[in-house]
């Protein structure tokens, strides 16, 4: 597989994952019963009232039993005197109160004054549509490991007098906070709730029966607050009793509701009170913290009245939600860049809370959307920074890793520097490049009868040598070692103005590297240098790729590196390298227009010596082997041989002397063999 098709497949790899773990965690926390996860689910609940408008109901009105009353009444906070009860229910009956709820246990006579329980239960009688509150219990025997629901109604005359009775127990979860509506009892569907039995009194068209308490409808009914604690219409008790602090008519058709609202006493003092979604706990006082139980069966009846109760989102869609949410988020997050990332996750988090609070407020339901914004698209995100970093990480190592396959160390830090990405990228192009070819010279003889392994070591001793000391400080690309030979181009992948000078640069450094196999055997390496246009990338097949170069000036510069056989010279460079490296070069000789193999066109050579050669040193050879040049390419063989055999009394080893001494010797014995002796035919490779 090619480094492209791996980071390809890996961009899919990571949202994979991502939505992976974004839909456990969303049906993780949909389904967990753990206590963070719990919380979750309820701030999602209580969350979505502090975004909706408050809503004040005028059907009911709440009389409270509060500390002024008490103190008016019953300063010892014992038993109230049922006398009271009965004048303030006659006021409600010449009112006309549509029903009367007391949130109060009427459990046993009163011995002490049965005067005023004949005269509550004669008001109860005359009112007609009082609707008292009863305890519920659950009683078992723990051998038989049987358990039974049943009523404890109240004083029986009261309970006779009633329109009717249900229980006053409310549903409260582990905060104080009273979100689902009880109106059946779990093992006695009969037993009903309080606000169930008034809401059937008060005839309100979304109450089918009493049977229906235990319904699929009522068992999925949320309790929908209004507003803050104490926010219902309401007075107090001594307010309700006095004949003169209420305007007349002020209960006429109204569902009135009698109950304790005790606000001393110690502040650890737990009372018959609850929390309200529409209050922070951190940022209210004690005492505000918490609404009265009678106003939490006020909300409780009021939604059975309106029919606005809220419905909790099905929990087979749910799950199918989490699972989408999952899904789109950790897909999608998962595949954009960290920075724009954060941003699609508040959008999203914006988006997710929209809708759920159009839900809530256009059409009463409600769904766990805090899972989605606080779990799941932050998991989405966390994870798509994770994934990107440590991909990124790993792409930073692989390009590392190719880089130092061919650049220097600088160039290796430079491109990790600027992040640049196209050292990967599969495809080419054309670029001017100077290449540089190199081979040891009698390598066959050198290591004949040599074992592999110590073949190996000196050959990754030889090439380590090389690119250290020679191309790498040049900044030069190694682009492949074949066989014994090495193959480097400079002006790729980093462009240099003088990668001309570089590369002969290198190859002067390479050629003063002295190495040897064994010690009867040095070794001499031979270099060949072109400039010119190729194509430059990646090139492979689906399952591998090589950073190359390609095009008849890669062939032409092997070429011209071959060309030092015949001319038994060290560095050769073409008049293009030549004319690109400028006057950088200190050292150098014309020997000529070759036409090498495979190539039609005739190209000029150049040596490139060491500074300290002896032939490059000296003015006069020099001038004698351009003047030996001139006759040669003029035809004048014998003057050509004498300037030649001149050069080689003071340099026996000079190779290009030798080579034309012998040509001009040949062409002169053989006029006839060649019309152009200017033009060199090399027909080896």
């Amino acid at each position: 597989m090619s480094i492209s098709d791996s980071l390809q497949r890996s961009t899919w790899l990571g949202p994979v994952l991502g939505a992976t773990i974004s839909i456990i965690l969303g049906l993780f926390c949909f389904d967990s019963i753990m206590p963070v996860t719990e919380a979750l689910r309820h701030k999602s609940y209580d969350l979505s009232f502090h975004l909706r408008p408050r809503i004040i109901p005028e059907e009911a009105v709440l009389v409270y039993m509060d500390d002024a009353s008490y103190q008016e009444f019953n300063p010892g906070y014992t038993r109230w005197d049922r006398a009271l009860h009965a004048k303030l229910l006659d006021r409600f009956t010449s009112e006309g109160a549509k029903i009367v709820v007391f949130d109060i246990i009427f459990s046993e006579a009163n011995g002490e004054n049965p005067e005023a329980d004949a005269a509550f239960e004669a008001a109860i009688e005359r009112n007609g549509n009082v609707i008292l509150g009863a305890d519920y219990v659950t009683a078992g025997s723990s051998y038989s490991m049987k358990q039974a629901e049943m009523l404890l109604p109240p004083y029986e005359p009261f309970e006779f007098a009633a329109a009717s009775t249900g229980f006053v127990q409310l549903h409260e979860d582990t905060d104080f906070m009273v979100r689902r509506h009880y109106h059946s009892g779990s093992l006695n569907p009969e037993i009903t709730s309080m606000t169930w039995e008034s809401a059937m009194w008060s005839e309100s068209p979304y109450i089918e029966s009493r049977e229906s308490a235990s319904g699929r409808e009522a068992q999925q009914a949320w309790v929908n607050y209004y507003a803050e604690p104490r926010s219902l219409p309401s007075v107090s008790y001594s307010q309700a009793v006095a004949e003169d602090q209420l305007p007349e008519g002020f209960f006429r058709d109204k569902i009135v509701l009698i109950g304790a609202n005790i606000r001393t006493g110690e502040s650890t003092q737990r009372k018959d009170e609850f929390r309200n979604p529409f209050v922070d706990w951190e940022y209210v006082s004690q005492t505000d913290r918490f609404m009265p139980g009678v106003e939490v069966h006020a909300t409780i009846l009021l939604n059975l009245v309106r029919g606005d109760w809220l419905r909790r989102v099905p929990l087979s869609y749910q799950a199918v939600l989490f699972t989408l949410t999952g899904l789109v988020f950790g897909l999608g997050i998962g595949r954009i860049r960290p920075l724009v990332a954060i941003s699609v996750t508040l959008l999203s988090m914006a988006l997710v809370i929209g809708l759920s609070q159009w839900l809530f407020q256009q059409h009463r339901y409600w769904f766990p959307w805090l899972i989605i914004v606080i779990v799941q698209i932050p998991a989405a995100m966390l994870w798509s920074i994770t994934f990107n970093a440590a991909r990124s990480y790993l792409q930073q190592q692989l390009l590392r890793q190719s880089l130092n396959l061919y650049l220097s160390p600088r160039l290796v830090k430079a491109f990790l520097n600027q992040k640049n990405r196209n050292f990967l990228k599969p495809g080419a192009e054309k670029q001017e490049v100077t290449i540089l070819f190199s081979d040891i010279a009698g390598f066959t003889t050198a290591t004949e009868g040599m074992d592999s392994d110590k073949l190996a070591r000196s050959m990754n001793a030889y090439f380590q040598r090389m690119v250290e000391n020679g191309i790498h400080p040049q900044d030069g690309t190694v682009i492949k070692f074949i066989g014994d030979s090495i193959f480097a181009l400079w002006n790729a992948p980093e462009p240099q103005k003088d990668h001309a000078l570089r590369a002969c640069n290198a190859a002067l450094a390479l050629g003063q590297q002295s190495f040897e196999f064994s010690k009867d055997h040095p070794i001499k390496t031979r270099i060949g240098i072109h400039t010119g246009v190729a194509n430059v990338g990646n090139f492979g097949s689906n399952n591998r790729v090589d950073y190359t170069a390609i095009g008849e000036n890669i062939n032409l510069a092997s070429r011209i590196e071959g060309l030092n056989k015949y001319l038994r010279t060290n560095i050769l460079i073409s008049a293009e390298t030549r004319e690109k490296a400028g006057e950088g070069l200190k050292a150098v000789r014309y020997l000529g227009q070759f036409r090498l193999s495979g190539f039609g066109k005739k190209i000029g050579i150049y040596e490139l010596m060491q500074t300290n050669n002896a032939f490059s040193s000296s003015q006069k050879l020099q001038q004698d082997f351009n003047a030996a040049m001139a006759k040669h390419d003029q035809g004048d063989m014998l003057s050509a041989m004498e300037l030649f055999s001149s050069i080689l009394k003071e340099c026996p080893d000079d190779g290009p002397c030798q080579f034309y001494l012998s040509r001009c010797q040949y062409i002169h014995s053989n006029p006839t063999d060649l019309n152009d002796p200017k033009h060199i035919v090399i027909e080896e490779k």
